[in-house]
């Protein structure tokens, strides 16, 4: 299922538009893309390596943005804490040699919690090691079979037709043939597998290492105060960003003979560095938001999301001042297949009053097929809380090298969202972002199938009960519906 990009287009024909600034809050993005040649903001305001801050913004050479994940020096964060690990670092400290009965009211809230916090702590480190152990033992047998396979042929370059000619009654050759036709389907082998123990190793190392500061040694910002805003840099391509890149060629990539084109076409993207291989950190969302706004963003896209917030006041405040100014923030739902409603993900558009934010899109995703399976087996949703679906799985986008490549999640149905916007903002200037998010929810397209299953369940639900809208975003429908509400 698509969203009828090229039928909006020769509706569009000859019609002029408005260049729009989308700004991308992600972990950067690859400038030498052959498809994103030339759809960069450049911030006319600044005079590019003169290492002054010529328009007095606080931020030295911030050409094309802004990367709040490094320093002066050129160094810049990687990996990163998740916010569960800072939590849990922070009360521990706090609480680990005190017990409930010698804290006063407050305290003993916060102590309740902090044991609450312990616990998911200490379950998200066994599951860990339960994982690698698991893919330990993958990788032993497919070494094992890979071996067996060798001497019965002869040979190691075997494939699926000639492990399908294996016709043995040696039970270890039978196991053997049918571990590596299952590895063969699901595409991974030995060293594909030890790649991702080696990154789940360093998890322990940084992800879910409490000690792990790395902020501290790079940055030396303090992340609890948002008066504190003055750090990063302008490397905002820094340590290879593939994710950002892929977003950024969703939103934007240009319509030539390659490969894959972007849902807008008349657009500059705005490049914030905001995602470490961690959590992002409250501070550096609000700051980059606020940062897009007060540099004439038009559309944030924020493909990122975590269980837990430190400082949800900070991005809340952010997203109010975008409110003000008529920007719209489009954020991805979450790859965690659980309701919204329940169980928040951060940052969120929902305020602490109950309201949610008008400039706020939550995205969810959908497959590429309309049946039972409809909604991607990974996606959040959420009746008040996630307000559209996209096509969000298997989805082609630019990739680190001039290349391209095929990603699935809310992060790539997110930026299909933004492209929408930002192509109903260039052609209808006037549209703020109550009236762009209005638009693009009430004209979503209402699948035939009324019953899918909930994800990563055997239980069928209505769709129309798994988001605000009910539907799917369709830019056709949205350019329909915003000419005649909304043509001068």
């Amino acid at each position: 299922m698509g969203v009828s990009t090229y039928r909006a287009y020769e509706f569009l024909k000859g019609r002029e538009s408005k260049t729009v600034i989308v700004a991308i809050l992600d972990n950067g993005a690859e400038f030498t893309h052959e498809d994103l040649q030339g759809q960069y903001w450049i911030n006319e305001d600044e005079i590019s390596g003169n290492g002054i801050d010529d328009d007095n913004n606080g931020y030295i050479d911030d050409i094309h943005g802004w990367n709040f994940l490094g320093n002066q020096k050129g160094e810049n964060i990687k990996r990163e804490t998740t916010e569960l690990t800072r939590i849990f670092a922070r009360l521990r400290e706090k609480y680990a040699s005190r017990g409930l009965s010698v804290l006063n009211k407050e305290d003993s809230l916060e102590y309740v919690y902090y044991q609450d916090i312990k616990d998911t702590y200490e379950k998200e480190i066994q599951k860990k090691n339960d994982d690698i152990r698991f893919y330990k033992f993958l990788i032993a047998n497919y070494k094992s079979a890979f071996t067996l396979l060798t001497e019965y042929f002869g040979h190691s370059n075997f494939n699926m037709d000639s492990i399908l000619s294996v016709n043995s009654t040696n039970t270890s050759l039978a196991a053997a043939k049918k571990f590596m036709l299952g590895a063969i389907e699901l595409k991974f082998d030995d060293k594909s597998l030890e790649g991702i123990v080696k990154n789940m190793e360093q998890d322990f190392e940084t992800r879910l290492n409490p000690f792990f500061n790395v902020r501290e040694e790079i940055v030396g910002d303090d992340p609890a105060d948002l008066s504190d805003s003055i750090y990063g840099n302008n490397m905002v391509n820094a340590m290879s960003p593939y994710h950002g890149t892929g977003v950024a060629g969703t939103v934007a990539a240009l319509w030539n003979e390659s490969k894959v084109s972007g849902i807008v076409k008349n657009v500059k993207l705005m490049i914030l560095r905001v995602l470490p291989n961690g959590d992002e950190r409250d501070k550096d969302v609000a700051l980059a938001i606020k940062y897009a706004v007060r540099n004439g963003a038009d559309i944030i896209n924020c493909s990122f999301g975590k269980m837990y917030s430190s400082h949800p006041e900070f991005v809340q405040h952010a997203i109010k001042e975008a409110e003000r100014a008529g920007v719209l923030i489009v954020h991805a739902a979450g790859n965690d297949s659980k309701n919204n409603d329940s169980i928040p993900t951060y940052p969120t558009g929902c305020y602490q009053d109950g309201s949610r934010a008008k400039n706020w899109l939550s995205v969810g995703a959908t497959g590429m097929r309309e049946n039972e399976m409809m909604i991607a087996q990974f996606s959040n949703y959420g009746k008040s809380t996630v307000d559209v679906f996209a096509p969000g799985v298997d989805i082609k986008s630019c990739a680190l090298g001039s290349k391209y490549d095929w990603a699935s999640g809310t992060s790539t149905a997110a930026p299909v969202v933004a492209g929408i916007a930002a192509v109903l903002k260039s052609y209808f200037p006037k549209l703020k972002a109550e009236w762009l998010k209005e638009i693009i929810i009430q004209s979503v397209y209402k699948p035939k199938i009324k019953q899918v299953y909930l994800p990563s369940t055997k239980r069928f639900v209505s769709f129309e009960n798994l988001s605000v809208s009910g539907g799917i975003v369709n830019l056709y429908k949205a350019i329909l519906l915003a000419e005649s509400k909304y043509a001068d």
